[in-house]
């Protein structure tokens, strides 16, 4: 010890040490030659506490932010997929809608559909689309012939399906529907050509539709529109009906050809066997020969696959025809006419 009554440690120890105590010791009274030293270090202590203080509400607000982010995500991800929802609930009302209206005018026109399972019949033809596609455009026989023959069906039987529903309709007095707005000006004659023109482009478009559109459209599907079909009861929705309509007697047409064709294939196969064999014996001569240029290579080829296009194809339709009577003669088209009565 010291001669003034004091231990030499506690002499020697900083003010700071002893401000340090005082975080845990808050109560002890300072000692009054250390209290010079206080304020300085308590304005540290403040500015370190509103530093802590600055940041833990800093992290509290980045998290708020996360959060607020998250849920914006979340909110923005639920409500496109609730518009996704409601969009394909709203399809699937059209296209049941569609259906329904599509049953009831072939009941109206006593089509020999009218009745039947419409949704089956477009799975078969949707079936029957997957089994053939693959032979377009193959260097394969059977897959080509496949393809060509079918492809000769849905064609031939397109021009009698529509024929036969304008047919229908005309018995009916049933006016197509034509969603053209014309001006007060237009004269009885200008309408009338101009319904014939559509009638014309209703029966191109409808020609010109594969077995996977025709398998929609007989179920009232319009893969264009999604789910933005228009009102019930328009023209447009009414032109729709009356193509289903007509989409519904081709695949029955199809159907009813295919399945001669495929019961009969070996008759269909001994009947077109000469013409094969003759351009099987034309290709073998070609490569003996030896075939020099690409002209000769491609000249050889299309001879060959030319029977297979056409040839063969019909002899199928022929021998179709010739079996089914539902696949005889259309009847002639009616007259334009442009709106529903």
């Amino acid at each position: 010890m010291s001669g003034h009554g004091k231990p030499e440690d506690e002499e020697a120890k900083p003010a700071f040490f002893d401000s340090l105590a005082r975080l845990f010791h808050p109560q002890e009274e300072a000692a009054p030659e250390r209290e010079a030293a206080e304020p300085a270090f308590d304005s540290l202590v403040t500015s370190f506490d509103s530093a802590l203080d600055g940041l833990e509400q800093r992290i509290e607000e980045i998290r708020s932010d996360s959060r607020s982010a998250r849920r914006a995500s979340a909110a923005r991800r639920t409500t496109a997929e609730d518009r996704a929802k409601a969009d394909q609930q709203r399809m699937e009302r059209a296209h049941r809608a569609m259906l329904e209206d599509i049953e009831k005018m072939h009941a109206r026109l006593a089509t020999e559909l009218a009745g039947t399972n419409l949704a089956e019949l477009a799975s078969y033809l949707q079936a029957l689309h997957e089994e053939v596609a693959d032979g377009k455009g193959s260097h394969h026989l059977l897959p080509r012939m496949r393809y060509a023959i079918v492809d000769r069906v849905v064609e031939e039987v397109g021009e009698l399906a529509i024929a036969r529903l304008f047919d229908r309709i005309e018995r009916e007095e049933i006016r197509w529907p034509d969603p053209t707005c014309y001006p007060p000006s237009a004269t009885p004659d200008e309408i009338e050509r101009s319904g014939r023109r559509r009638l014309g482009e209703v029966r191109e478009d409808f020609l010109a539709q594969d077995l996977e559109r025709t398998a929609e459209r007989a179920v009232g599907v319009v893969r264009g529109w999604k789910s933005d079909y228009p009102d019930r009861g328009s023209a447009l929705w009414e032109d729709c009906v009356l193509q289903g309509v007509a989409a519904g007697i081709r695949g029955q047409l199809i159907r009813q050809a295919t399945e001669l064709l495929v019961r009969d294939r070996e008759s269909i196969l001994e009947q077109a066997r000469a013409s094969i064999g003759s351009e099987l014996d034309a290709l073998h001569a070609a490569l003996e020969s030896g075939v020099n240029s690409l002209e000769q290579a491609h000249r050889a080829v299309s001879s060959s696959l030319g029977v297979l296009d056409q040839v063969v194809p019909e002899i199928a339709w022929n021998h179709a025809q010739k079996h089914l009577p539902d696949l005889g003669a259309a009847p002639d088209p009616p007259p334009g006419r442009t709106d529903r009565q």
